[in-house]
C-alpha cells in the first residue's frame, strides 16, 4: 500500500468543527480503526487499505464529484497537489457481518508529515462562513465519488450521460464489474484514450461529502481525503432529543441509498 503520511495535528487543539474533524479522521485512518461516535455503543470498525491505482493530473488541478450527475465542465478545487501521477487509495470498513462500505478515497501526494488540515474548496465558497457542523462538499446521488483531472472529468461526464444510466460505459463496467456492490473503487479512464479518474461508492449511499486537504509545513497538499462519513466523531454537536411515538414497532435505522442500488434493490 502507498505509504500514508503521519500527522503531528494536535486532536485536542480548539478549532471549527470540520478542521478537528478532518484531524480525527485521519488519526483514525493511521490507526486502522475508527470508533463510530454516532452510534449508541460507539462501535470500533476496522480499516482496510486498497491501492486502486493513480489519476493523471498534468497541473495538480483536482476535480471531486459524483461523475453521474456532475457538470459539464465540473470546477477544480482551489487547492492543488504536486502535478503527475498521484496514487488513489480506498479506505473501506465493514459496519455489520458482510457489510463493507468505503470510508474515505485518499489521493496520496506526498510523505511529509501533516501538520494542519484545510477543507478542499471551489471558487466561491469561503469557509469563514460556515457555522457549527457546516462543511462544503460536493453533491451524491447516484452512490457515486470520484477524483480526477478537469480534462479527465470533462471526458466522463458526456460518456456517463450518453449512458443514460444502461450501465455500459467504461467506467460503470469497471466500477460494478463484481456485481453492484457497496465497497466499489477503481482507477478507469472514461473513453479510449482519455486520462483515468477514481471512482468509488459513497459510504451510506447519496449525501453531501467533504474533501479534506492535509498540508506539510512547507504548506504542500501532501493527502486530500473524501471524507464519506461512515462514522461519527466526537465533536459534532449533539442532536436536540425527538420524541417519537410510532403507530408501529420502529424498523431498523435507514440509511440513505443511491439510485443505483435502488435500481439493483441492494
Amino acid at each position: 500500500m502507498s505509504d500514508l503520511p503521519v500527522q503531528t495535528v494536535d486532536l485536542d487543539a480548539p478549532g471549527p468543527w470540520w478542521r478537528r474533524r478532518a484531524a480525527w479522521l485521519w488519526d483514525a485512518v493511521l490507526a486502522g480503526e475508527v470508533r463510530d461516535h454516532g452510534s449508541p455503543t460507539e462501535a470500533v470498525y476496522a480499516l482496510r487499505f486498497d491501492d486502486i491505482g493513480a489519476v493523471s493530473l498534468p497541473d495538480g488541478r483536482v476535480v471531486a464529484a459524483d461523475p453521474y450527475v456532475m457538470d459539464e465542465d465540473p470546477p477544480p478545487f482551489e487547492q492543488r497537489v504536486r502535478a503527475g501521477d498521484v496514487p488513489v487509495v480506498a479506505v473501506r470498513t465493514m459496519v455489520g457481518e458482510d457489510h463493507e462500505r468505503v470510508a474515505a478515497l485518499v489521493l496520496v501526494a506526498g510523505a511529509q508529515p501533516v501538520t494542519r488540515w484545510e477543507m478542499a474548496t471551489v471558487a466561491g465558497q469561503d469557509v469563514s462562513s460556515l457555522a457549527g457542523d457546516g462543511f462544503f462538499g460536493y453533491g451524491v446521488d447516484a452512490g457515486a465519488g470520484s477524483f480526477g483531472s478537469p480534462e479527465a472529468m470533462r471526458v466522463a461526464g458526456p460518456v456517463l450521460v450518453a449512458d443514460d444510466g444502461a450501465l455500459e460505459d467504461p467506467v460503470s463496467l469497471a466500477l460494478f464489474a463484481d456485481d453492484v456492490g457497496s465497497s466499489s473503487a477503481v482507477v478507469v479512464a472514461p473513453s479510449d484514450g482519455a486520462p483515468p479518474i477514481a471512482v468509488c461508492s459513497s459510504g451510506w449511499g447519496d449525501g453531501v461529502y467533504p474533501t479534506w486537504c492535509g498540508l506539510a509545513a512547507d504548506d504542500d497538499v501532501v493527502v486530500m481525503v473524501t471524507d464519506f462519513l461512515v462514522a461519527g466523531d466526537p465533536y459534532a454537536t449533539p442532536e436536540d432529543p425527538v420524541d417519537e411515538t410510532p403507530d408501529e414497532p420502529a424498523g431498523p435505522p435507514q440509511r440513505p441509498t443511491s439510485l443505483l442500488r435502488r435500481i439493483f434493490g441492494r
